[in-house]
């Protein structure tokens, strides 16, 4: 995995992921990254190296008293490669997603998500 996130040179397209594709990032993000976490908003990017990868954000969300999901907003990034099993090749450090999280949680107002892929 890379240390650094990739320097994007431009957006190719925003899209949507497999649901297989959805359900292991979100087994990734939770075990390693923590629970609270659902990547959302796919966009194919090319690197300034020339390479494609699928770059979605992380939002921060939780599931409310009404059983409706919110969240607070972005914490962090996870780039998938497409040309190999969009195997994980980068992601926001532990440290790094905990940090914004508690200043959105601080800052900002939750609101509802919609169900399923987002």
């Amino acid at each position: 995995m890379l240390e650094q996130e990739p320097e994007i040179a431009e957006i190719v397209t925003a899209g949507e992921i497999s649901d297989e594709v959805d359900y292991a990032v979100a087994m990734f993000l939770a075990n390693e990254r923590g629970f609270g976490l659902t990547a959302c908003q796919p966009h194919l990017v090319k690197t300034k190296d020339g390479k494609q990868l699928v770059m979605m954000s992380i939002d921060s969300t939780f599931r409310g008293d009404d059983n409706n999901i919110y969240g607070y907003g972005e914490v962090g990034k996870l780039y998938l490669d497409p040309e190999n099993n969009f195997e994980v090749v980068y992601c926001s450090p532990t440290g790094e997603i905990d940090e914004k999280r508690e200043e959105l949680m601080e800052t900002a107002e939750p609101q509802q998500r919609p169900r399923g892929k987002y």
